[in-house]
């Protein structure tokens, strides 16, 4: 009697399906580590690319300083800061090459601005007060600090040559980032706020 198998049996079925539901259990955890950490990379990359893109218009004088209390840019150029002091430049004034953007790497808004952890650009002048010469020497040492609204990213001022992906937070990072002498140890002087005049 000669029999006509056109198939695959119910049986051969469900193995094929049971061992593709075990691949994928396997597989999605490892695509979900290998996703999270190129999120992270790439918001570490970005944030270096914010200091470097401060860098040239801050050193060639072009940004003005910020009047909290009246709300608006000044025309007082923003100086070199003295030993000590800082300078907070938003990355809402910084202009990136591709187009500056307002979300993270995570795809979702980065904090406010005005927020106590928006994401800033931050120069220190870590040289000396001119120890028992007449005219002192700058330092300028860049720190970046910021996080999104789903608690991405960087919550402890880092400086530009410390940056590396395990300084990005995902999911855990502080909604306050504190900015003085405790999480900038050569921040002994004052801050001012810094933004490009339109």
């Amino acid at each position: 009697m000669k029999t006509n198998k056109k198939g695959f049996t119910l049986i051969e079925l469900l193995a094929v399906i049971v061992i593709l539901g075990i691949l994928m259990l396997t597989a999605i955890p490892a695509v979900t580590r290998a996703i999270a950490k190129s999120r992270r990379n790439t918001y570490w990359q970005n944030a270096k690319q914010y200091i470097q893109a401060a860098q040239t218009p801050f050193l060639a004088m072009e940004y003005n300083v910020w009047d909290a209390t009246n709300n608006a840019i000044t025309d007082t150029v923003c100086a070199i800061p003295a030993p000590g002091d800082a300078v907070i430049i938003p990355i809402t004034s910084i202009e990136l090459e591709g187009g500056s953007t307002n979300k993270s790497a995570f795809g979702v808004q980065y904090n406010a601005e005005s927020a106590a952890c928006g994401p800033k650009v931050i120069v220190v002048n870590e040289g000396s007060a001119g120890s028992g010469d007449t005219e002192g020497r700058d330092k300028l040492v860049w720190y970046f600090v910021g996080t999104d609204s789903s608690k991405n990213g960087i919550d402890t001022p880092v400086a530009e040559g410390e940056l590396s992906i395990s300084k990005v937070k995902t999911g855990n990072a502080k909604t306050t980032c504190k900015i003085d002498s405790t999480t900038i140890s050569k921040l002994t002087g004052t801050t001012t706020t810094c933004k490009i005049k339109n």
